[in-house]
């Protein structure tokens, strides 16, 4: 915590607005504008699971999703992935830092900050960060164990649909965020979804490494990557689930 001190002091108040250029310097000029991104982050406080469910219009979302610490929190960044960004948060929460203190952490040396969305999440509350130069329809909101953003979304109903479902869901923390997802992509896309991400780490992970419990990821496909992520679960439900089931007893002698 004490190491964090100086610059949490020297930026207070930058994870709830956005930055402003220093006296006369000149704005940075502004790249193409970002594809379309929607996440759900979340923590189920009696499992200790955290999950992340994520669809994009660009490739590759899922290799983003790669900051679950099960011992500490959650961090995922939108609008461009930022391995330094997603570190530097990550290793604040680890180190006590509630989630929007984490953030503060992490954007205050971030010249794309504008360009971003962070959401950071632990088993005391959940924060979040939107820059203002995002495309289209950006926000974010936070609920009990669980934080949602997006950018170029169809309207803010979006979100709302997407935190509504998750908390209304029953069962394991996957199918919630799964739901959560689904209910997003129902609810309006601005453009079609490419790629999609099911991410979940707790105790008793299945996989063999960084404490999967959920890998799931929909790399790319022409059309509703959401389509394709739900189908790629039911897949490995039913091929593991047949894998994992108690034998039959033997029959009475």
């Amino acid at each position: 915590m004490q190491r964090w001190k100086a610059t949490l002091l020297a930026t207070a108040g930058l994870a709830l607005g956005p930055a402003t250029p220093s006296p006369g310097q000149e704005p940075e000029s502004q790249p193409p504008p970002a594809p379309t991104s929607l996440a759900i982050l979340a923590h189920d406080h009696l499992t200790g699971e955290y999950g992340v469910a994520a669809v994009s219009s660009a490739p590759l979302i899922g290799m983003n999703l790669e900051f679950l610490d099960p011992d500490a929190g959650a961090v995922v960044v939108l609008g461009g992935p930022s391995l330094q960004l997603n570190e530097t948060v990550l290793i604040a929460l680890q180190d006590g830092l509630d989630p929007g203190s984490a953030i503060a952490v992490g954007i205050a040396a971030d010249l794309d900050r504008e360009r971003r969305q962070l959401l950071a999440i632990t088993p005391g509350g959940a924060a979040a960060f939107t820059g203002d130069q995002l495309r289209g329809d950006a926000a974010h909101q936070t609920g009990e164990h669980f934080v949602v953003a997006g950018h170029g979304l169809a309207d803010a109903a979006v979100l709302i649909a997407v935190g509504e479902t998750f908390q209304a869901a029953d069962g394991p923390l996957a199918d919630r965020l799964l739901a959560a997802i689904q209910a997003g992509r129902d609810a309006g896309e601005e453009t079609p979804s490419h790629s999609a991400a099911l991410v979940v780490v707790g105790p008793g992970a299945r996989f063999a490494t960084r404490d999967r419990l959920v890998d799931l990821r929909i790399d790319f496909v022409p059309g509703d990557a959401v389509a394709a992520l739900a189908e790629l679960r039911a897949q490995i439900d039913s091929v593991y689930g047949i894998v994992r089931q108690t034998p039959p007893a033997p029959p009475p002698p």
